[in-house]
C-alpha cells in the first residue's frame, strides 16, 4: 500500500468520523423505534427515541469539537455529517411529524400523515444549502436541524402524555401540525439569522440576547419539563429576528 492510498484511509478512520458515525447510528435506531420495530408502547418508545435523540445531539457536538482539536478537518467528514445528520435530524422528525399527524388529523384522512414527510425533504435541502454556505460557522441562516428534531420529538411527547396535543377536536388539532410543518419547513431554508451558541466574550452586553434565551429556557424547563420546548424553540427564533441586525455583526 503507498504512503498516499494510506493517507487517505486514515482520513476515513478519525475519531470525528467515529463519533459522527455513532450520531448516524443513533439515529437509524430512532428510526426503527419509531417504526414499531420494537414494540407498541408509546411511553418506552418516546423514551428510547429520547435518549437517542440526547446521544445524537452530543455526538453531533462532539465530531466538529473534536475535528478541531486534534486539527482533523476533511471534506470527507464535512458530508458525512450532513449524511448522519440527515437521518438523526432529518428523517427521524420527518417520522415523528407522521405520527402525529395520523395521532389526529389522520384518523379521518388517511393520506394526510405524509405532509409530516416534507420536514424530512427540507431537511435534506437545508443540509445541502448548509454545506456550502460559509457564513453559516458564525450564525445559522434559518432553523438548525437539530433544533427542529427537538421541536417535533417535544410536540409527539406532549400528544402521547396527554393523549392530545392541544384541547382541540382532532381536525383542528391536524390543521395546526400542518401549519406548523409548513411553518418549520419554511425556517429551514429561509436566510432569516438565527444566532448561535457560540459567546463572543463572556461580557452581558455582546451576548445578552444569549444569555435571556439560556436564563428563560432554564426556567421554563424547570417549571414546565418537556412541555416547555415548544415555547423555548419559538422563543429562539423570536429573538433571532429581534436581534436580526445585531446576529449579523456578531
Amino acid at each position: 500500500m503507498t504512503y498516499l492510498k494510506l493517507q487517505r484511509k486514515m482520513k476515513l478512520f478519525t475519531i470525528p468520523n467515529f463519533l459522527t458515525l455513532g450520531n448516524l447510528f443513533a439515529g437509524c435506531l430512532s428510526v426503527l423505534i419509531l417504526s414499531g420495530k420494537f414494540g407498541s408502547n408509546k411511553e418506552a418508545i418516546l423514551f428510547s427515541v429520547f435518549i437517542l435523540l440526547l446521544v445524537s445531539l452530543l455526538l453531533d457536538f462532539l465530531d466538529g469539537m473534536v475535528a478541531r482539536a486534534l486539527n482533523q478537518h476533511s471534506e470527507i467528514g464535512l458530508q458525512l455529517d450532513s449524511l448522519a445528520d440527515m437521518v438523526s435530524f432529518g428523517l427521524a422528525p420527518g417520522i415523528m411529524m407522521y405520527l402525529l399527524l395520523e395521532n389526529s388529523i389522520g384518523q379521518v384522512y388517511s393520506w394526510i400523515p405524509y405532509v409530516g414527510l416534507l420536514i424530512t425533504l427540507f431537511s435534506a435541502l437545508r443540509l445541502a444549502k448548509f454545506n456550502i454556505d460559509t457564513e453559516q460557522s458564525i450564525y445559522f441562516k434559518g432553523l438548525a436541524t437539530p433544533a427542529n428534531t427537538i421541536l417535533i420529538f417535544s410536540l409527539l411527547w406532549i400528544q402521547v402524555e396527554r393523549g392530545n396535543l392541544l384541547n382541540v377536536s382532532p381536525f383542528i388539532e391536524g390543521i395546526i401540525l400542518i401549519g406548523i410543518t409548513f411553518l418549520t419547513c419554511y425556517l429551514l431554508v429561509s436566510n432569516h439569522p438565527l444566532f448561535s451558541f457560540k459567546l463572543k466574550g463572556l461580557s452581558w452586553k455582546a451576548n445578552d440576547f444569549k444569555y435571556i434565551f439560556i436564563l428563560i429556557s432554564i426556567l421554563f424547563l424547570l417549571l414546565f419539563k418537556l412541555e416547555s420546548i415548544p415555547f423555548i424553540i419559538f422563543l429562539y427564533i423570536a429573538l433571532s429576528f429581534i436581534y436580526k441586525n445585531k446576529i449579523k455583526n456578531a
